[in-house]
Parts: structure tokens; C-alpha cells; sequence
């Protein structure tokens, strides 16, 4: 009994092995717009002077502890921002680009709807008409079906073998 159980595990780890199914995306304000503005960002971690050290003069930092003199000191990150090109990043991110696509589906809705409705309009008389069946046709069963009829009948219908000589 365990042996099946096992067994039906084994099946079902393979099978999702199989069926590895790529991360979902992310696609969070936060994410994007932070890769935005990370080249205009920057974080240095300062090392104390020679001359700090010579004095005996030490910051009363707390260290990395084992990592000897290149390790960086907590606390004492220097931030480095450059405000305009992030202010600029928000404003296109956030006031010029939503603005300039509302605009376009403004103007674009604008023109199109006419065309959408005259268009809708032909199709609607074409399909009345019973589409391709004709003005003439009579219409047993509906619209098209006597056009798809006749042409899976086509399609379906087997044609005599051509005259085979020997």
C-alpha cells in the first residue's frame, strides 16, 4: 500500500516537472517606476579617511564583524539623488504619458466611431441580405447556412474519378 502511494507521488513530482509554467511577470507601479529612477539614485558607503584613523578619531559605527578593514560601516550610506531627472521620470511616467494616450483614443474615438458605425451598417444590410447568397436566393434556414451548406457540400461531396487509361 505504501508502495502505491509512493509511487503515485513519483507520478504526479514528474508530471509537474514537466509542466513548468514561466513566472508571471511583474507588473507593479512600485517595480517599474523604481527601475526608472535607479540610475538617478545613488547609494555610497563611505570608508573612514586615513586621517580619521591616524587620529584614532573612529566613528562609533557598528561594522561587519570578521570582514576585516574593506567592509563597509552600517549606518553611514551616503544618498545621492538628482532630483530633476526624477522629477522628470514621475512627470512623464505619471502626468505626460497618460495624458497624451487620452488624447489619442480621444481624437482617434472621435474619428472612428462614424466609420465604425457606417461599416457596422453594411455589414448588418449584408448579413440580411443573406450575405453571399444573393439578393434573388431564397433563405430556407437562416442567414448563411445556405452559402456554408453548399460549400461544405463541395468540400464533402466525392467527384467522379477522372477517365484512367492503362
Amino acid at each position: 500500500m505504501v508502495a502505491a502511494v509512493d509511487a503515485e507521488e513519483d507520478r504526479y513530482r514528474r508530471a509537474a516537472e514537466r509542466r513548468r509554467i514561466p513566472p508571471v511577470p511583474d507588473l507593479r507601479f512600485e517595480y517599474s517606476y523604481t527601475r526608472s529612477v535607479a540610475p538617478y539614485v545613488k547609494l555610497d558607503y563611505p570608508s573612514p579617511s586615513a586621517t580619521e584613523r591616524s587620529k584614532g578619531k573612529e566613528k562609533a559605527t557598528d561594522t561587519v564583524e570578521g570582514a576585516g578593514e574593506a567592509a563597509a560601516t552600517v549606518g553611514t550610506e551616503v544618498v545621492q539623488v538628482q532630483w530633476g531627472n526624477v522629477l522628470w521620470v514621475t512627470m512623464r511616467d505619471q502626468v505626460i504619458s497618460p495624458l497624451a494616450q487620452g488624447a489619442l483614443w480621444g481624437v482617434a474615438g472621435h474619428f472612428l466611431t462614424p466609420l465604425g458605425a457606417s461599416i457596422g451598417a453594411r455589414v448588418r444590410s449584408w448579413w440580411s441580405r443573406g450575405g453571399i447568397a444573393g439578393k434573388g436566393a431564397s433563405m430556407p434556414e437562416g442567414n448563411m447556412s445556405q452559402y456554408l451548406r453548399g460549400s461544405l457540400g463541395k468540400v464533402l461531396t466525392p467527384t467522379p474519378a477522372a477517365n484512367y487509361t492503362r
